[in-house]
Order: structure tokens, then C-alpha cells, then sequence
């Protein structure tokens, strides 16, 4: 069976367009480097790493490892953004968009292609800081999860069936406070279920994935935007973006709460743009268009102490 292929990425942007899908150097379900970015993934055929690196020269190299080694080099394209579709998607209906963009021309959307491993990551961002949540995270992956097929030294994220065996104590002694683990606790036990949104159109999966208590709004468009990659998914009742989109548009740096107004303020300064309203926060947040920090770094208390 092959285990690589090759894509012509030219006119793609790839680290730009693969950071939603790799979220960060401490994550140690993924690697990065200059030129290369590897990710193990619980795939519908079984446990896979895939290392997709680049010559600098629009030739990017796809090479996977285990079980899922079919099902990744298939994947390939989405991840790298090749089956993003830029139809109908007009910069010129704003200046400084327009430039942005010209700046920026190479950032797709990409879609990862699973439900689980993308939703367990947002669950445990509710609530808390990013680098909270990607504290739990690591050790959930490694106390729980097994090492990747492949050289590319990674670590699996725990599979539903490990986490639907834990205990709300198990998540406590790892930093996550009962609410939390009740929802992924809740999403482990129906994980084939929220799986099959994978496959589905946005609008279906939202529908799917919101059906389980403790998945709300924010929780399925992060999911969707992320496993999906559709163009038109924001993520809502998100602590920050309303602020940055507003900051964009109009220079007002004052935080706009999501759950005040902001994501409608959001959604109204997006609507030139509707069927790519995700490509705009993923362009605004790329050219680092944020409101300048008016405080100290939120801090959530270590619940392990308790």
C-alpha cells in the first residue's frame, strides 16, 4: 500500500492555513517545523500520523503511517486547503479587507475530517484560558492516549472508549472541573453518533452535535469550522472574537461580549461576505488585526489543589 503522495500547493499559504488544525508547539498530538507539519489522528480506519512537508517551491509531500495511512493521504488535500473553494468570495467589498487579502492571498480553510479528537480539544477550552485548555489536554493525551504510529514522535489522543471508562475524578486529579467532564463524559459515551457529522453539511451538523447536553453554540461551530471547514461558520458566543472583528471594522478596541450584542455586531460587520464569513475571521486573525491587551492575562485556579 503507498504510504505518500504529492500535491501541488503553490499558491497556498500552508502554515497559515493548517493552524486550525494545529493548534499549537505544546500540543503533542502534532509537530511543527520550518518546512514540515505531522499530525496523529484517530481516523475511521484506525490510529494514523500524517507528515505533510514542503519544498518551498509549491511541491508538498504527503506521507502517513498505521492503520489510517489510507485514509490520511486521502485526507491530504483537505488539510492543505486544495478543496477550499473561493467561489463567490470578493475582498473588494472593503478597503482595508482588500488589502489584507492581497497581503495574504495563500490562507485557505482546512477541514480535519473528524469529530472526536476536534471536539474533545474545545470542550476543554470551555470555560477556561487557551493555555488552560491545552494543559488538560496534554495530559489527557499523554495519560491516556498511546504513542502514533510512525517516526514522527507523537502521542494519540485517548480514545472514546478510554475516556467513557474515567470518572469526574480522573478529570479532576488532570485539572478539569465537573461541568466539563460531565459534557466530554457525555460526548465519549455517543461519540459514533457525533462522528458521523463529519459528514454532513454544516447546517446538519450543527443540528447533530448540539443535540447532546453540554454541547452548546460555541462548542459546535468551533467543531464544524475545524472538522468541516466551512467557509461560512463562525464560531459564536466566543470570548474574543466579536471584540477583534469589531476592532477590524471600526478601531474600537473596547471589549463587545458575545452574549451582549457582540455576535450580532459581529455577524452584521461579516454579512458583505456571507458564504465566506469564516475566511474573513481566519484573514483578520492572521494579519494579526487584535485590540492592543488593556489588562493582565486571564488566570483560572488549579481545581487539583481543591
Amino acid at each position: 500500500m503507498a504510504n505518500r503522495r504529492v500535491l501541488d500547493t503553490t499558491d497556498i499559504d500552508l502554515r497559515a492555513t493548517m493552524r486550525p488544525i494545529g493548534t499549537s508547539p505544546r500540543d503533542p498530538t502534532t509537530r511543527w517545523t520550518s518546512s514540515s507539519f505531522a499530525k496523529a489522528v484517530l481516523t475511521p480506519d484506525g490510529p494514523g500520523t500524517m507528515l505533510l512537508a514542503w519544498d518551498g517551491a509549491g511541491s508538498t509531500t504527503a506521507e502517513a503511517w498505521g492503520d489510517g495511512t489510507a485514509w490520511l493521504l486521502d485526507r491530504a488535500p483537505h488539510w492543505v486547503g486544495l478543496h477550499d473553494d473561493l467561489h463567490g468570495f470578493d475582498p473588494s467589498r472593503h478597503p482595508t479587507i482588500a488589502e489584507w487579502w492581497r497581503r495574504r492571498p495563500g490562507i485557505r480553510l482546512p477541514a480535519a475530517g473528524v469529530i472526536w479528537q476536534e471536539l474533545l480539544l474545545v470542550l476543554l477550552g470551555q470555560r477556561v484560558t487557551s493555555s488552560e485548555a491545552l494543559k488538560s489536554w496534554a495530559r489527557l493525551v499523554h495519560d491516556w492516549g498511546e504513542a502514533a504510529p510512525g517516526p514522527c514522535g507523537l502521542r494519540l489522543p485517548p480514545t472514546p472508549q478510554v475516556v467513557a471508562s474515567k470518572s469526574y475524578v480522573d478529570f479532576h486529579r488532570r485539572n478539569v472541573e465537573r461541568r466539563r467532564a460531565d459534557a466530554i463524559l457525555q460526548a465519549a459515551k455517543r461519540a459514533n453518533r457525533l462522528e458521523e457529522a463529519a459528514g454532513m453539511t454544516a447546517s446538519d451538523a450543527m443540528i447533530r452535535l448540539t443535540a447532546l447536553p453540554g454541547l452548546g453554540v460555541w462548542t459546535a461551530t468551533s467543531v464544524i469550522a475545524s472538522s468541516l471547514g466551512d467557509p461560512d461558520t463562525i464560531v459564536l458566543r466566543d470570548y474574543g472574537l466579536p471584540t477583534m472583528v469589531n476592532y477590524a471594522f471600526t478601531g474600537d478596541a473596547r471589549r463587545v461580549p458575545a452574549d451582549e450584542g457582540g455576535d450580532e455586531i459581529m455577524c452584521r460587520h461579516l454579512a458583505p461576505w456571507t458564504g465566506h464569513r469564516q475566511r474573513i475571521v481566519r484573514l483578520l486573525s492572521t494579519v494579526g488585526a487584535h485590540p492592543p491587551r488593556r489588562g493582565p492575562r486571564a488566570v483560572n485556579p488549579d481545581i487539583r489543589r481543591l
